[in-house]
């Protein structure tokens, strides 16, 4: 088996260039995305045949990760990927739900607020829970209708959220993707 294209490209062998993304936190980090977003398409390739006509994923600034062509309908369904948060929502030092923050990393400098996202923005996000259960296959996923809105903006998504840990329940978050991406 020959090196792989980017051993090639970078001069480094597949270890060598493990060890450069385990020292460095940003680029973990980034890579860490990057892994959801692969994740999240094993789920996506997963959803029933029969309702889901074709799909795309996207590595395009300000556009959803996976776009997902439903039979019978015109416009795809828009989902957004996300890595939860390594802080929890702890009551009585007992984890009950872990967080996800719905931000931009960037806002534009003509306006402040477009760091949040919008109910219009994506329709179904996923988080991934890897980074909290060690298995990187986990996710929970929602519809962003069924988020709370930011308390002075109702277009708004509110930054942080609860998910239900693996197994729990909360509001009408699903491990399966295609309880979520079903009619509505």
């Amino acid at each position: 088996m020959g090196l792989h294209t980017l051993e090639e490209y970078y001069g480094l062998t597949a270890t060598e260039l493990m060890d450069a993304i385990e020292a460095r936190f940003r680029l973990k980090v980034a890579v860490g995305g990057a892994v959801a977003e692969y994740q999240m398409q094993k789920h996506v390739e997963r959803l029933d045949k029969d309702i889901v006509v074709q799909w795309k994923s996207h590595d395009t600034d300000g556009h959803p990760d996976f776009s997902i062509f439903i039979k019978g309908r015109t416009k795809p369904i828009l989902a957004e990927c996300k890595n939860a948060r390594n802080g929890v929502y702890r009551k009585a030092g007992i984890i009950k739900n872990y967080k996800v923050e719905f931000q931009k990393t960037r806002a534009s400098k003509e306006d402040p607020i477009s760091r949040s996202y919008g109910f219009d923005q994506f329709k179904i996000v996923g988080v991934c829970l890897g980074n909290r259960t060690g298995i990187w296959s986990d996710f929970m996923f929602i519809r962003t209708i069924d988020l709370p809105c930011q308390p002075n903006n109702s277009n708004k998504i509110q930054i942080m959220n609860r998910v239900p840990l693996i197994g729990g329940q909360l509001g009408n978050w699903s491990q399966d993707l295609g309880m979520v991406v079903g009619p509505s």
